[in-house]
């Protein structure tokens, strides 16, 4: 607890310098991000996409910890939702979560991050729900210290951000994607301000190399110049977290290609196989969440999905059927 609040104190005054200087410097480079122009019809496919994405990952072996492997969205069938389900319960984002579902074989996770009352970030889907945390069901804001020292349901251990980057420094085999909520208008500057945050915490907890093993979640074009003038980071995901009609989709999809963001999510709600086609006419593989019926994930990787975001579905069980 004094750690983090030292540490909230001592980085305030950088974080706001830190921010100006990026503001700045974002104002050059979303010209080249946001600005780029069409290039006309593409006969770009899934393999081709990929290859690109492979090609990036090969090149930073030296840059990577010597026991982490490279990344390819094809090795990942199943991706951990909120770090994994323990005892049936989900959306926990625990220390227990990550530990019981490494054991089970995950190796990509998902973890949900917001602020507390004081300005820190923590692993939690929101403050709508006590789990546990509080008296009553009413939405609060719990301070670091309340956060802290009030286990979820009054058993699993809750983590700051800082906390999972430095548990994720001794599981160099594991990849984690960044929910952080961003779909508002705001989100190229809201995302600039956030993901330089995120930068400076892996910096405090010496986990730079961490950084490497996160895959930032994209919910509109706005938000993705905002991440990569922060850090160009190894790959991305873009989630799709409503309904869209066809032709969004089409749009998104062929944005997906242009930045080379090899991946999208899609509610389970939402899916189809027209949607299935539109990113599998661009090469762009995709996920559906949240899913936790091991047939109906069959069924849906038999139609061209790539895997699941899942509360509880191992590899093995969906290998296994």
């Amino acid at each position: 607890m004094i750690r983090h609040t030292s540490q909230r104190k001592r980085n305030k005054k950088k974080y706001i310098l830190r921010k100006f200087l990026l503001l700045i410097e974002a104002a050059v480079l979303s010209l080249f991000f946001i600005g780029g122009s069409e290039e006309g019809n593409f006969n770009y496919v899934r393999s081709e996409v990929l290859a690109k994405e492979n090609e990036k990952s090969a090149a930073k072996t030296e840059e990577e910890h010597k026991e982490t492997p490279a990344f390819r969205w094809e090795d990942h069938q199943v991706i951990a939702h909120a770090l994994g389900a323990v005892d049936g319960r989900t959306y926990l984002n625990s220390k227990e979560s990550f530990l019981e579902n490494y054991e089970k074989g995950y190796r990509l996770f998902e973890v949900d991050l917001t602020k507390t009352s004081d300005g820190v970030w923590v692993c939690r889907h929101s403050w709508n729900d006590s789990m546990g945390q509080w008296e009553g069901e009413e939405k609060q804001v719990l301070s670091l210290e309340d956060f802290l020292s009030s286990p979820l349901y009054g058993k699993y251990t809750p983590m700051t951000f800082q906390d999972l980057l430095e548990l994720l420094k001794e599981y160099p085999d594991v990849y984690v994607l960044l929910d952080s909520k961003q779909y508002s208008v705001r989100n190229y500057q809201r995302t600039l301000e956030d993901y330089s945050e995120y930068v400076e915490i892996a910096g405090d907890a010496n986990a730079e190399e961490v950084l490497s093993r996160l895959i930032p979640e994209i919910y509109n074009e706005a938000m993705y110049p905002g991440v990569a003038a922060i850090k160009r980071f190894s790959t991305y995901i873009y989630s799709l977290w409503q309904e869209y009609s066809l032709e969004e989709l089409v749009e998104i999809a062929a944005f997906c290609r242009e930045k080379e963001i090899p991946a999208a999510t899609v509610y389970e709600e939402y899916w189809s196989p027209k949607v299935q086609r539109i990113f599998d006419k661009q090469g762009i593989l995709l996920y559906i969440y949240t899913v936790n019926d091991v047939e109906k994930a069959k069924i849906y990787m038999e139609s061209g999905a790539a895997g699941i975001c899942t509360d509880m579905i191992t590899q093995e069980r969906l290998s296994l059927g």
